[in-house]
């Protein structure tokens, strides 16, 4: 089986939040969306659709190296950790 790399472009574009991006909050929350294929990074704080912000794969790892490690995480997947440093659990998504 082939193992294929989400993460291999990097100026895709990926959501976040402007708590992540000003490290009030760390990534606890990852979702690879089915039907766009578009990546969110956020913590587990309720936000308004005014608090996302699209910055590039790059700018995110740059936050977070930790997220390397779901760079194999399908389209339709979701990772949580309850550790802001912890390790990711991978499920599908029910969103």
């Amino acid at each position: 089986m082939e193992l294929i790399n989400y993460f291999s472009d990097a100026k895709e574009a990926v959501l976040t939040t402007s708590f992540v991006l000003n490290k009030t909050d760390q990534i606890t929350r990852v979702y690879h969306h089915l039907e766009d294929g578009m990546w969110e990074f956020i913590s587990d704080r309720a936000v308004e659709e005014s608090d996302y912000k699209v910055i590039s794969m790059e700018e995110i790892l740059n936050i977070d190296e930790e997220l390397l490690s779901l760079s194999d995480m399908g389209p339709g997947f979701f990772a949580y950790r309850k550790e802001p440093n912890g390790t990711f659990e991978i499920k599908p998504s029910i969103l």
